[in-house]
């Protein structure tokens, strides 16, 4: 059972994030993603590649000729989900997105085999599997997230859900599940 204090479950939301970040098994590593398209909200899954608390910010990469990049310049607002099973935590969170495109000190970061999917057709172009054609540092954005709100809901024995917000410092309040 999980008895949280409103603190410790937003610390805890926390540790998981920066979990997903180093560990490449801990299932915060990868959250869906949502954006607005066209035709709608618009859900995939990204990696997890860096996550703020001080800053309230969460990294995420993508590339430049991908529809979500399209999308996000259109309405920066998007949503983030995560599901860490063990812990039976829902994470849901939403903010502005911040696209940084080219930026080659993190490109340069990446090892050559992230790289490569930074090149050749756009994302969703139909045609052959990739080539493993060289990364094209002008096609990689870096996502940066900016958070205004963490939904927390913890479904152990006791189910517990808290709202945290940056309007209110960070603050948070229990709210039913």
């Amino acid at each position: 059972m999980n008895d949280y204090s409103l603190n410790g479950f937003l610390d805890t939301v926390w540790s998981h994030l920066s979990r997903g970040v180093a560990d490449r098994k801990h299932p915060a590593r990868h959250p869906t993603l949502a954006t607005i398209g066209p035709d709608g909200p618009e859900l995939r899954t990204l990696v997890l590649r860096g996550a703020d608390r001080a800053d309230a910010t969460l990294d995420l990469h993508t590339d430049a000729a991908s529809p979500k990049y399209a999308q996000i310049k259109a309405d920066p607002r998007v949503a983030l989900h995560v599901w860490v099973p063990k812990a039976r935590l829902q994470i849901r969170m939403r903010g502005r997105a911040e696209m940084r495109q080219g930026d080659r000190d993190v490109f340069d970061r990446l090892p050559p085999e992230a790289q490569a999917n930074y090149g050749g057709p756009a994302p969703g172009t139909p045609g052959n599997k990739p080539d493993g054609t060289q990364g094209d540092p002008a096609r990689f954005a870096l996502i940066r997230i900016h958070l205004a709100e963490i939904d927390a809901l913890s479904l152990g024995d006791t189910h517990q859900r808290a709202l945290f917000t940056a309007t209110n410092g960070w603050g948070g309040a229990w709210i039913a599940p």
